[in-house]
């Protein structure tokens, strides 16, 4: 077993942990998905960052601001989850968000059905892109020396 993203060094993070890594410098989670894609099977989901911080509007505003100018491979996005009753927020690609709006989606809830040839495509995008778009967080907020923040526990 790994070691926590709170125990290790920006050195020390593997790529699927590197956006837990960087958005804890910007608020402390109440809940948070630690991978953004399993690096074993990468075609299994598109890489994307689940998470809730803990007392932090104001900051959701903010990111979408930062990810809305970040030049990477592929466009992405943030938005609320709608499969959840906790308001957790997702950061992934823009395409994939629109593929998820889709009435086949809705229908079977198989992301590469809809994505069809672009699918495996993004997938690789994605991951490419998620070092650059934790770089582009970290200037952007200047979170280069900050600390990250402890998880809160819910009440």
């Amino acid at each position: 077993m790994s070691k926590s993203i709170y125990m290790k060094s920006k050195e020390e993070m593997l790529a699927p942990e590197l956006m837990a890594y960087t958005l804890a410098k910007l608020g402390s989670y109440e809940w948070n998905r630690t991978e953004m894609y399993n690096p074993n099977r990468i075609y299994e989901n598109p890489a994307g960052f689940y998470f809730r911080f803990h007392n932090a509007d104001q900051v959701y505003e903010q990111l979408k601001n930062c990810i809305q100018h970040f030049k990477g491979n592929l466009d992405w996005t943030i938005h609320v989850s709608p499969i959840t009753k906790n308001k957790n927020y997702v950061i992934e690609p823009a395409e994939v968000y629109h593929a998820k709006q889709t009435e086949a989606y809705q229908l079977n809830l198989e992301i590469e059905e809809v994505l069809q040839d672009s699918y495996k495509e993004i997938c690789e995008q994605a991951i490419q892109d998620t070092p650059l778009l934790c770089n582009h967080i970290e200037q952007w907020f200047d979170l280069e020396h900050k600390q990250l923040y402890p998880p809160t526990i819910p009440n």
